[in-house]
């Protein structure tokens, strides 16, 4: 499980743009760790209870026609509970599953910190829960620094 320590100190020692930007960099692997192996204890913990933590899978005969909303709409992150592809990727607290979302995750928590503008995240709506289809390390990171809400384009089914 933590048998990459060759990335983490490649992630830990990115130099970046000066000793703020080296800081954020830093803040964010020690974030990415954190959440990482609190998805790792949940896993576990789920099995153990018979319960589970997994992102939940858009359903595959909810393809269909759907419609965009015009605009970005501003969405609760608490109604945010699945995934178009990236089940594995995440956990139904959307927290990282798997190290090779480490340097993306990382990168988008560094562009948060720094106030860089990122675009909306694809959401699909079906009923009153929506799933992601573009945006999962976005999601994540806003999720983790305690966003409520974020926005995106949005597609009902």
């Amino acid at each position: 499980m933590f048998g990459n320590t060759a990335l983490i100190h490649q992630n830990l020692q990115h130099t970046g743009n000066g000793r703020d930007s080296s800081q954020r960099r830093y803040q964010a692997v020690q974030r990415f760790w954190q959440l990482y192996i609190q998805a790792s204890l949940s896993a576990l913990w789920a099995r153990a209870t018979g319960r589970s933590h997994d992102l939940a899978t858009l359903p595959v005969n909810e393809h269909g026609n759907g419609r965009r909303l015009p605009g970005v709409q501003l969405i609760p992150i608490s109604q945010i509970g699945g995934s178009e592809g990236r089940s594995q990727d995440f956990d139904a607290a959307f927290r990282p599953r798997q190290t090779h979302n480490l340097d993306r995750w990382v990168n988008i928590a560094v562009a948060r910190a720094q106030s860089v503008s990122l675009p909306p995240v694809d959401l699909i709506q079906v009923g009153h829960t929506y799933y992601v289809r573009d945006g999962h390390h976005r999601l994540s990171v806003a999720r983790a620094q305690g966003q409520v809400e974020i926005e995106a384009h949005v597609t009902v089914w």
